[in-house]
């Protein structure tokens, strides 16, 4: 299962990342921006990650594996990403899913 450093390693070699504040309320222990916009989070407990995604782009990785992700809501009217647990894919997903993250949420600040 990957950890605290290889996550951070892999979010801040993307452009512009820089990693934000801990989140106590959305029980995010590290998160990580671009341009000011939150686009990863490791939970507490180091076992989760949470990205932004667009709700197609999710679905499509829930597809493949839907034990390792639950998708996340606000008031159950707005898709704000997934949930993911890291002991159910490879360092390799969670790159791809990481950069999947980040691509959607550069592009919506342009």
């Amino acid at each position: 299962m990957i950890g605290l450093a290889e996550l951070r390693a892999i979010a801040l070699a993307l452009p512009q990342v820089e990693e934000g504040p801990p989140v106590p309320a959305a029980r995010r222990i590290a998160a990580f921006k671009v341009a000011g916009k939150s686009f990863v989070g490791l939970e507490a407990g180091g076992a989760s990650i949470t990205v932004s995604l667009a709700e197609k782009e999710a679905k499509s990785f829930i597809a493949k594996n839907p034990k390792a992700y639950e998708e996340i809501w606000r008031n159950r009217k707005t898709f704000m990403g997934l949930r993911v647990n890291l002991s159910a894919i490879s360092t390799g997903q969670v790159r791809e899913l990481i950069e999947a993250s980040w691509r959607f949420n550069a592009s919506r600040l342009r």
